[in-house]
């Protein structure tokens, strides 16, 4: 049983395909909260990544750390192993030659609560999350461009909770919306936008961690009728900030995060819009997982590694040299997976192609 608990990836497919429509992936994590309150994370981190003070003085001590020398995964306290049923509490050492360094330069940290327009059109709130905001800034950067610049960066945001509430920490998960409830409150927006499809996912969840506190509740509920995923936004608006591409010679598949197939209503935004940009030029692939699940790819490399394989495989079969994905985490487990093949793709987020497309 504990190593069902463990290997569950959360990604929601089982849920989705259960004819009786039963919620397997709560169930998991229901049980995962019963039996390790948490599971594998240090109680000390959770309380770093809580923290709008702390998580950024970590980010500038840790950054240009590299990922292969081990050091800040055992800062973290994300190694170790110990023996009997707790094992299934920590996390093995994950593939050193896979893991990125932190950016130098934090998203937050260059310009807090910037963004503010006061054009026409309607006011947007970025929620960037931890992957786009400590490890790939330019991912949220080239976002705001392609929306235009009506985009502002409420301060005060910390981690979605996802990768708590997916553990079974849910008190932690609550504490982490609570405070993303009263940073975004304060943004008035029409939108929220995200660059992550986890993201999205786990703000629409926002409301199931506020059962019997009815003013939190209403609040999460508000906020969650107002996310958008980036592509779904773009759509929503019809913002097209792209020409065609400058260099005819590329083609491009889309990896098509679980989160964003299971919980947000499916991917047509994103593989319409490479669709338009490349016609014969975009190349679809199979869906499937990419093996990421949060804190799964960190707790799990050897069997994260042999479902990532089968994306690779997957890749090769469209023979494009571009890899796009709408989601922080896959946009992680692709730049790690693929950073050392010879031949390999370039990996994108979708706003940064975009992004590089609208530029002449």
């Amino acid at each position: 049983m504990l190593e069902t608990l463990k290997d569950c990836l959360q990604c929601g497919a089982c849920s989705n395909i259960c004819p009786a429509g039963v919620e397997i992936n709560a169930m998991v994590r229901n049980a995962r909260a019963s039996y390790a309150k948490g599971l594998s994370t240090p109680w000390w981190l959770w309380n770093i990544l809580r923290s709008r003070r702390l998580t950024p003085l970590l980010a500038k001590l840790l950054t240009g750390i590299p990922g292969t020398s081990g050091l800040v995964w055992r800062l973290l306290g994300l190694t170790g192993r110990t023996s009997g049923d707790e094992k299934v509490l920590h996390f093995e050492m994950p593939s050193l030659a896979q893991m990125p360094a932190l950016s130098r330069r934090h998203f937050r940290l260059l310009d807090p609560g910037c963004g503010v327009d006061s054009g026409p059109g309607p006011r947007i709130a970025l929620f960037l999350g931890c992957i786009q905001n400590y490890l790939y800034p330019e991912a949220a950067e080239a976002m705001v461009r392609c929306l235009g610049g009506k985009v502002l960066v409420p301060l005060g945001q910390v981690c979605c909770g996802m990768p708590a509430w997916s553990a079974g920490a849910l008190e932690t998960a609550r504490e982490f919306a609570l405070q993303n409830l009263r940073a975004l409150e304060t943004a008035n927006a029409d939108f929220i936008v995200t660059g992550c499809a986890a993201c999205a996912s786990m703000i629409k969840e926002w409301p199931k961690l506020f059962s019997g506190k009815e003013a939190e509740r209403e609040l999460a509920v508000n906020l969650a009728d107002k996310v958008r995923e980036f592509s779904r936004l773009l759509g929503e608006l019809k913002v097209f900030p792209f020409r065609e591409p400058r260099d005819r010679s590329v083609t491009v598949t889309y990896h098509a995060p679980c989160h964003q197939r299971f919980d947000l209503g499916g991917v047509g935004e994103s593989e319409d819009l490479l669709d338009r940009m490349f016609s014969d030029a975009f190349r679809p692939m199979p869906h499937g997982c990419c093996g990421q699940g949060g804190l799964f790819s960190i707790g799990n490399p050897e069997l994260a590694r042999k479902i990532f394989e089968k994306r690779l495989s997957a890749w090769d079969r469209t023979g494009s040299s571009i890899v796009v994905t709408t989601c922080s985490g896959c946009l992680l487990q692709w730049r790690a997976g693929t950073a050392h093949q010879s031949g390999g793709p370039r990996v994108l987020h979708l706003a940064e192609l975009i992004d590089d497309c609208s530029k002449r």
